[in-house]
């Protein structure tokens, strides 16, 4: 026999059943069947006997030993042993006890070490604070559309990546990574799982679908309603900021519905292809609209699905060519009068809260053709350059005949100009061109 018993009952009847269960020939094969020792007192079926047996002697199987320590393996049944000696891939029962051991000692010690390196980051984040009016637009914009998402936890508690998902037709994570990389939003370890944090290679890293993110308090204003006012009343002038937002956003919502009809047609897209056609869907979006830019979407894919069903092709081969192929339509796009404008969103397929932001603030949405796009945040740009020049103008002005000792003949001058029914900055300037005396 092959397997060492150690008898937990000194009845005699159950040694005699454990050894009978037990008993095997030369070759290891058992010499009776468990069927055969049946029944036995209260267990009338078969199924009962090994649990019987296991709970009156412990079985060590000879044959197998256990890869640390070398000692014999204990097992449970009769499938378990082996006929032929061997080195288990499994420690044995102590070994895997004091593993579990010296793995809680392990984890309570990277605990600690996790919990005193976050510790002063924790501090650290929790006092910080921003200036709002100091957010560039593009920000702002984005900071609105997640607070129509979330509403007060965006400045009074936390959020995660999931409840920003409706934030464009494409998720949240690359705007959320935006904010965070910009210092606009910051962690809060002691509102995540436990999980979320983790040390490597002595360094605190993060789970990013389990952080939960917060607003930190304006630096004047503090936290809450009051603060975010500041933010929902921002005047928008920043051209640059505003175009290459709209393009971020309207390529979301052009890929969402390329994978869709990928999805449709049975079509799967390497990684190098997408990169490939989202830089290719960016710069036609400076001249076309989002509708239109699904509409070629449409009619590449199916075209690739038709091609796949040609001889020498499959759906890998013809998928391949979707990236030349959205490039070949918007050149003829270019030479023509352009892709159809009236390609309608699919149900499942949402704007997203970013894209309603753009809508409400602009008057945007998928049928707003992109070169027009830009020109309306040049125009915005313009303005704003504008309003900063007259405002650097009236502090001149008024620096000027103050340290002049001229204040109320300038004023008095300024007035009759606005009474003549002048604007503000035609007042000024005319205040200005028709008494030099006061800038002496």
């Amino acid at each position: 026999m092959t397997v060492k018993l150690e008898f937990l009952t000194q009845d005699q009847q159950e040694i005699d059943l454990a050894k009978r269960y037990w008993a095997m020939d030369e070759e290891g094969a058992y010499l009776e069947r468990v069927g055969d020792l049946l029944p036995f007192r209260e267990i009338t079926q078969p199924g009962g006997v090994a649990k019987y047996v296991r709970q009156i002697c412990r079985a060590y199987d000879e044959n197998q030993v256990c890869p640390l320590c070398d000692q014999v393996l204990r097992i449970n049944g009769r499938t378990e042993a082996k006929k032929t000696f061997q080195r288990s891939y499994h420690p044995c029962d102590d070994c895997q006890e004091r593993q579990r051991e010296e793995q809680e000692k392990r984890e309570s010690a990277e605990r600690a070490e996790l919990e005193k390196q976050l510790a002063p980051y924790v501090a650290h984040v929790r006092s910080k604070t921003i200036s709002y009016s100091d957010l560039t637009d593009d920000v702002v914009l984005i900071l609105q559309a997640i607070d129509a998402l979330i509403g007060p936890r965006l400045t009074q508690g936390t959020f995660s990546r999931i409840d920003c998902n409706e934030l464009t037709p494409m998720g949240a994570d690359d705007f959320i990574d935006r904010l965070y990389e910009q210092d606009v939003l910051e962690d809060d370890p002691t509102a995540a799982r436990p999980e979320a944090y983790f040390l490597k290679d002595g360094t605190v890293w993060h789970k990013k679908s389990m952080v939960r993110y917060f607003l930190p308090p304006e630096t004047s204003l503090g936290a809450g309603e009051e603060a975010f006012r500041v933010l929902l009343d921002r005047e928008f002038s920043d051209a640059e900021a505003l175009s290459n937002l709209w393009l971020d956003y309207a390529v979301t919502d052009v890929m969402r519905y390329l994978h869709y009809q990928c999805a449709v047609h049975n079509q799967t897209l390497e990684f190098e292809a997408i990169e490939k056609i989202e830089g290719t869907v960016r710069h036609g979006l400076r001249k076309y609209s989002v509708a239109q830019m699904w509409f070629i979407m449409w009619k590449v894919v199916r075209d690739a699905a038709a091609l796949a069903s040609r001889t020498y092709y499959n759906l890998e081969k013809a998928a391949a060519t979707i990236p030349t192929k959205i490039r070949k339509q918007l050149e003829i796009a270019d030479q023509g009068t352009g892709p159809r404008n009236d390609w309608s969103r699919p149900e499942p397929h949402i704007a997203g809260s970013l894209g309603m932001v753009f809508n409400s603030l602009f008057g945007l949405d998928e049928f707003s053709k992109g070169a027009k796009v830009i020109d309306l945040f040049t125009r915005l740009g313009d303005q704003g350059r504008g309003d900063a020049e007259l405002h650097d103008l009236a502090a001149a002005f008024m620096k000027e005949t103050l340290e002049g000792q001229r204040s109320l003949p300038a004023l008095e001058a300024f007035a009759e100009m606005v009474r003549t029914g002048l604007s503000t900055e035609d007042a000024l300037m005319k205040t200005i061109h028709r008494n030099p005396e006061f800038f002496r």
